[in-house]
């Protein structure tokens, strides 16, 4: 009896999911093929929630303040205010990528600790 109203409140969910019309669905590719990039960097305001995506290289820069995005290069700047859904998955797609780039450097800071500790005992054997 749960499975069967779990399955239909999965099809109900999934009928009615929030979908992005076009303009947002070229935000939310523009703002992902970004965050690919290697020579992309996220900036995030904790204050006023803004978050900025600099690519330096191919002069894209965006800044997200929900509801609101800005794309910009040297050439255009496009402003343009996003349903509260597709700008919370372009927030995430920003939040996932700074929670990796953190947790490589907690990683990095990790390995680090570990080989002192390792040197440490290394010499007291001695």
């Amino acid at each position: 009896m749960i499975t069967k109203f779990s399955s239909m409140f999965k099809r109900l969910r999934k009928k009615f999911a929030y979908k992005p019309d076009f303009q947002e669905s070229q935000f939310i590719t523009i703002v992902d093929d970004l965050l690919k990039h290697p020579k992309t960097s996220v900036v995030m305001t904790p204050l006023t929630d803004k978050y900025f995506i600099i690519n330096e290289s191919k002069h894209y820069y965006i800044k997200l303040q929900s509801p609101n995005i800005q794309f910009t290069n040297s050439k255009f700047s496009f402003a343009k205010s996003l349903n509260f859904k597709a700008c919370d998955i372009i927030t995430k797609m920003i939040h996932d990528v700074i929670e990796k780039d953190r947790q490589q450097i907690e990683d990095r800071i990790f390995t680090n600790e570990t080989s002192m500790l390792d040197s440490v005992i290394s010499n007291l054997k001695k």
